[in-house]
């Protein structure tokens, strides 16, 4: 009886442990007032699905798969709303993202020319830092909350750069499929919280969201 309840309690803490992966090499303060956020960009488009994309900023490859209509906009509203509600930046919004996948296909210099061209962009707004996301997947699941064919999938990654030195002082990165408890019983904490439910593409989305934002630096 002892055993069963201990792994129990191991699925509970090991099913609760996320994807999430977040990287700030300039400690704090960044003494930053305000940010442009640009919009997430689909990286699936040029990519094309189930193929690898390097991210341009991290160089992380992630594999890209289906996004959904209006789910780069869904990510985008979702972090401005959250920074104009938890944090004291200055938010700038840029109308249109950078296109870093055309900017890198159309020059021989791809070393640190992202980081540049976004720190040039931050400096024509008065901006102190841009944050700008990639988004890989964002895949709804097929049926409904109890029953699918397939689950849910959300693979996207943001980044923060200072204009004045060009340099990353943030990146974080999240990525998941649910999966059932029948393929990986450690995903009981997990699978309880959610009610026991498939989420959805934007649940999942929001909920990864939230869990990097708990670590984004603030002024």
């Amino acid at each position: 009886m002892r055993i069963w309840w201990l792994s129990i309690i191991l699925a509970i803490i090991y099913g609760c442990q996320s994807k999430v992966d977040v990287s700030q090499p300039t400690p704090q303060p960044l003494k930053l007032k305000t940010i442009l956020v640009l919009p997430f960009e689909d990286m699936s488009v040029g990519h094309g699905e189930n193929l690898n994309a390097r991210c341009p900023v991290c160089e992380r490859v992630f594999i890209t798969g289906e996004v959904e209509d209006a789910g780069d906009s869904f990510l985008t509203n979702q972090l401005i709303v959250w920074l104009q509600n938890n944090s004291n930046y200055e938010i700038a919004v840029s109308p249109i993202s950078l296109d870093s996948q055309a900017l890198l296909y159309s020059s021989n210099e791809t070393a640190g020319l992202v980081n540049r061209k976004i720190a040039d962009l931050g400096r024509r707004h008065n901006a102190d830092a841009v944050l700008m996301g990639f988004l890989y997947r964002f895949k709804e699941r097929v049926g409904k909350g109890y029953s699918i064919e397939s689950p849910a999938s959300v693979a996207f990654g943001m980044h923060l750069i200072r204009v004045s030195d060009q340099r990353t002082v943030w990146s974080a990165n999240y990525e998941e499929t649910q999966r059932s408890l029948g393929e990986n019983v450690l995903l009981l904490g997990q699978f309880l919280k959610r009610g026991g439910r498939w989420v959805t593409a934007e649940e999942m989305a929001r909920a990864g969201l939230e869990k990097i934002l708990k670590k984004f630096p603030m002024s």
